[in-house]
């Protein structure tokens, strides 16, 4: 399990921030699924040594 601190812009809301856990580490040109909307993955800013994730995602 890993946790995504995750930075994402919906398109009617901006940008918002929120904690996710997900099964194993995605890469960028991923998709995740933060609240029933999918984005994809556009950029890793930093992995943690305890296995978080901070990730900049974009709505398809």
């Amino acid at each position: 399990m890993v946790r995504l601190n995750t930075l994402y812009h919906h398109k009617m809301k901006g940008w918002q921030s929120k904690q996710i856990i997900y099964q194993i580490p995605p890469s960028i040109g991923e998709t995740v699924k933060i609240d029933k909307v999918h984005y994809k993955i556009i950029n890793i800013i930093h992995y943690a040594e305890d296995g978080t994730l901070e990730i900049v995602a974009q709505a398809e």
